[in-house]
């Protein structure tokens, strides 16, 4: 099976052996290849919404090693579950999965998330939930995704981590990433000129 490279690169920050929770699994891609792959020992996929959940048990009825369910969020995660993937949603509907149900954490070591929107906001929850960041991966498909993996511990994010990154500016795409991210701060500068924003692209520029 063919991944895209987003779903590759969040399948790739999967530790071997774990037991996942893909939260708002679509049509269960990366699911599957996480047991096709013997990289996850089983996987409890997550839909929300009656027509993809539906194509979602078509496409794993197949895979013993899969569980599906028509659910929210992980408002019914297994207490087994050791990592929890949430990918292609806003950056406000993924910190508001993870705040509704805090007590479904207690036993998640591994948070791997693929936010559209309001990366910022992620982090910041992400790191008061009690989780320290691994790595962050830029990916483009068109435009450019952050995928985000952290471990329980206790975060060392810097202010320009916050905003910008874990490292990312150590990452291979970072140089076009950032053109991209003031081409658009600009933009919006230009509009309204927000000294938020003025600050925004200096710290950018020095990076």
């Amino acid at each position: 099976m063919k991944l895209s490279q987003r779903l590759f690169t969040i399948a790739s920050l999967v530790k071997k052996g774990a037991v996942v929770a893909d939260i708002g699994a679509d049509h269960g891609l990366l699911s599957i290849y996480l047991v096709e792959n013997k990289i996850a020992k089983k996987v409890f996929a997550v839909e929300n919404k009656k027509g993809p959940f539906s194509r979602l048990e078509k496409n794993t009825k197949e895979y013993p090693r899969i569980t599906t369910s028509l659910s929210d969020g992980i408002s019914e995660i297994p207490d087994d579950v050791d990592t929890v993937i949430i990918a292609g949603m806003g950056g406000i509907l993924v910190s508001d999965i993870l705040l509704k149900n805090e007590e479904k954490l207690k036993n998640v070591r591994y948070i791997i998330v693929d936010a559209h929107r309001d990366l910022c906001l992620v982090r910041q929850t992400l790191e008061n939930l009690g989780y320290d960041f691994e790595k962050e991966i830029l990916v483009k498909e068109g435009v450019f995704y952050n995928v985000m993996s952290v471990k329980r511990g206790q975060s060392k994010l810097t202010p320009t981590d916050l905003e910008f990154g874990y490292h990312i500016n150590k990452d291979p795409l970072f140089n076009e990433y950032r053109e991209t991210l003031l081409e658009q701060y600009q933009r919006n500068y230009n509009c309204n000129n927000s000294i938020e924003l003025a600050h925004k692209i200096e710290r950018l520029k020095h990076l």
